[in-house]
């Protein structure tokens, strides 16, 4: 079962061992990836040298943590299969069918637990020391603005928008979502 399917403090500990025992690396991690990455930077940070964090924010804002909690309400009694159709349903087609087969393991309970979780979660922006590049899909206006304040809260952050994506950025527009990691890292 992979650690997501656990929670979110699940997989803040398997990034933060795997960080550990091969650090320092370098992470990347897309919206709850994103706030992994973090929280593993802020809780580790000589095991992580750089940082992309895509979709990422420090805090949920109130108003949009009431209804992330709404949705995993509603996500806890849906059928498994709708749920996971409903989850893949912003990917790109070519990608829906490998997205589905990686969270097969998630449940509804499972994944409502996991949104709660993640949703309460916060970071302090000035406990993540290593560079962080703070991604955001130019079509992603629900995170646009969480982006911008994480990055401007950052010791070391820079944001770049990723022209023509959505929340799934690096899916959505490949190869900007790429060259943008590479300067990066480069």
């Amino acid at each position: 079962m992979p650690a997501y399917a656990r929670g979110f403090e699940a997989a803040v500990a398997q990034v933060s061992r795997f960080a550990e025992d091969e650090g320092p690396v370098d992470l990347c991690g897309l919206s709850l990836g994103a706030l992994v990455g973090l929280r593993v930077v802020a809780a580790r940070p000589v095991a992580v040298r750089r940082l992309v964090a895509c979709a990422g924010f420090e805090r949920l804002p109130h108003g949009l943590l009431r209804r992330v909690r709404l949705l995993a309400a509603v996500a806890r009694v849906m059928p498994r299969r709708a749920l996971h159709r409903q989850l893949v349903g912003d990917l790109p087609e070519e990608h829906r069918a490998l997205a589905t087969e990686e969270i097969a393991a998630l449940d509804p309970r499972a994944l409502s637990r996991l949104m709660r979780e993640a949703a309460g979660a916060s970071v302090d922006p000035a406990a993540v020391a290593a560079p962080t590049l703070v991604l955001c899909g130019e079509r992603d206006g629900a995170n646009l603005p969480l982006c911008r304040s994480l990055a401007e809260a950052l010791p070391d952050g820079s944001f770049e928008l990723v022209p023509g994506a959505g929340h799934v950025a690096n899916l959505d527009e490949p190869a900007a979502f790429t060259a943008l990691v590479r300067e990066f890292l480069s």
